[in-house]
């Protein structure tokens, strides 16, 4: 099985490097930092815990960005096109930077499984076409992987632009790329997706299909990100159990973000804050080690980065019942890797997928996350306060906007998730 898995990426290279050559060049991955043409944005309307909307939390997302970037509201059907339409007329969110993309999906992460735009030094645009498995949930001839898998390709199609295929299984949401020829990757996620693949196999894909020269593997994402159906977290106050109400599966935009070429965000848990708890603990350890590895390491130039540090948010705890979406996921998962039996048919405690790098950068904003409301603790505002002081030092040319993002946090991903940018070129094929 594993001498044909490498016998298929080899094949899969060459024809890669045939269709890059046969437009004059090789492909570049810009990074998020660097101009962009528009923002696909992907739309489902969800209410995952009763009370919070998906549909809130987009609004603000478009209303934020529109005025800096285009934008390409992805959407599965009619019906939820005139929905959302009606959702930005009611609004006053303006129409003439907004364009609609109808294709069948049934999961809202858009840059996990949507186009990724590649350049070449003519500006000449291809799409990298990765596979996927649902973050490791589901095997790839899954219905629902086969619908999301086959997205990127529709659109090149719709485009007219090239594509080129890997069976590497990827997500967007585990690759950060300076635009320069570094690439950033979770070794807990990459090897998950890809467990026939050697670290060679994996970076030869990455490297063909990006532009990359130098990757750099971290270990692993923070606690609350990893697989939800794997174990359990402490419950409030270290009492009882606590779930997942979904997770990503260790992707670095939880935890570790290029700011620009040079710079780096990455997540931060103190001592003081390590010491109240093991999930606490824990996450220190694994930002650290992390935090070890970006020390040592330097660009594709030989060069050191300079690496911002950032909190992490309050845990925040919520209680979901067996009429709540949220609950669905759990349920799907009666018994858990750790031996945990989930009680069917009673509410528990879950902890959405929280995370103060998972912003996006575009043009001259960047949309972040907070997590206080009315009735949470000011603890949680206090934090999101000082990440918002970090995310205003480190952008000054930007400005720097924060949408509270519960409703799309609950299915397991955020800002970032929900949006893949288009980097801008003079050549508008």
């Amino acid at each position: 099985m594993l001498k044909f898995t490498r016998f298929f990426l080899i094949v899969t290279a060459i024809f890669t490097m045939t269709a890059a050559n046969a437009l004059g060049g090789e492909w570049r991955f810009p990074g998020e930092f660097e101009k962009q043409e528009q923002v696909y944005l992907g739309w489902l309307s969800k209410e995952y815990v009763k009370g919070y909307h998906s549909d809130d939390v987009l609004l603000e997302i478009a209303q934020n960005l529109v005025p800096y970037t285009p934008i390409t509201i992805c959407v599965p059907g009619e019906p939820q096109r005139q929905h959302v339409q009606e959702l930005l007329h009611k609004n006053n969110i303006p129409a003439d930077k907004i364009s609609f993309q109808t294709i069948p999906f049934t999961m809202l992460y858009w840059r996990d499984f949507g186009p990724v735009f590649t350049v070449d030094k003519n500006g000449n645009k291809s799409i990298a076409d990765f596979s996927f498995n649902c973050w490791g949930y589901f095997p790839q001839h899954n219905i629902q992987s086969r619908i999301m898998e086959r997205i990127d390709r529709d659109i090149a199609k719709q485009r007219q632009l090239p594509y080129r295929m890997t069976r590497l299984v990827s997500e967007g949401g585990d690759r950060e790329l300076n635009g320069k020829g570094t690439i950033l990757v979770t070794e807990a996620c990459e090897f998950q997706r890809n467990p026939n693949l050697s670290r060679a196999d994996i970076e030869t894909e990455l490297k063909d299909m990006l532009g990359v020269t130098n990757v750099i593997w971290l270990k692993k994402g923070t606690v609350d990100d990893d697989a939800y159906n794997v174990s359990t977290l402490p419950g409030p106050d270290g009492k009882g159990v606590a779930y997942r109400s979904a997770a990503a599966n260790n992707h670095i935009d939880e935890y570790c973000r290029f700011i620009s070429a040079d710079t780096i965000l990455l997540a931060e848990v103190s001592e003081e804050e390590a010491a109240l708890g093991p999930v606490e603990k824990e996450n220190r350890r694994r930002m650290e080690e992390n935090y070890q590895i970006l020390k040592n390491a330097v660009d594709q130039d030989g060069k050191p980065f300079k690496i911002i540090r950032i909190p992490m948010p309050e845990t925040l705890y919520f209680e979901v019942t067996p009429q709540d979406e949220a609950y669905i996921g759990l349920v799907s998962f009666p018994r858990f890797t750790d031996g945990t039996a989930f009680p069917v048919g009673h509410p528990v405690q879950v902890v959405p997928a929280q995370s103060y790098c998972n912003f996006l950068i575009s043009n001259g904003v960047v949309l972040a996350q907070k997590y206080w409301h009315e009735g949470l603790p000011e603890k949680a505002k206090k934090r999101d306060a000082e990440a918002l002081a970090v995310l205003q030092k480190a952008f000054p040319n930007h400005k720097v906007v924060t949408i509270n993002t519960l409703g799309i946090n609950f299915g397991g991903g955020g800002i970032h998730c929900s949006t893949q940018q288009e980097p801008y070129t003079d050549n508008r094929r």
